[in-house]
């Protein structure tokens, strides 16, 4: 697992929540997937986006 060297306790638990979260939602589209529900597996698709960006701009915080 990644070191986050510079984050707040805070800041690292979010980032376990959203790794956490992420892992559901891949989850989450690949059944979607699997049932033929295209319209749904977008809609997780843009969330596991947002989450992304979420863990990345924590990230950055760190490292500034």
């Amino acid at each position: 697992m990644e070191q986050y060297n510079g984050l707040t306790p805070e800041e690292r638990a979010r980032i376990t929540e959203i790794q956490d979260f992420l892992i559901e939602r891949y989850v989450e589209q690949k059944e979607a997937l699997d049932r033929g529900d295209d319209s749904r597996a977008k809609k997780i698709a843009l969330e596991i986006i947002g989450l992304q960006r979420e863990k990345e701009e924590i990230k950055e915080w760190g490292s500034a």
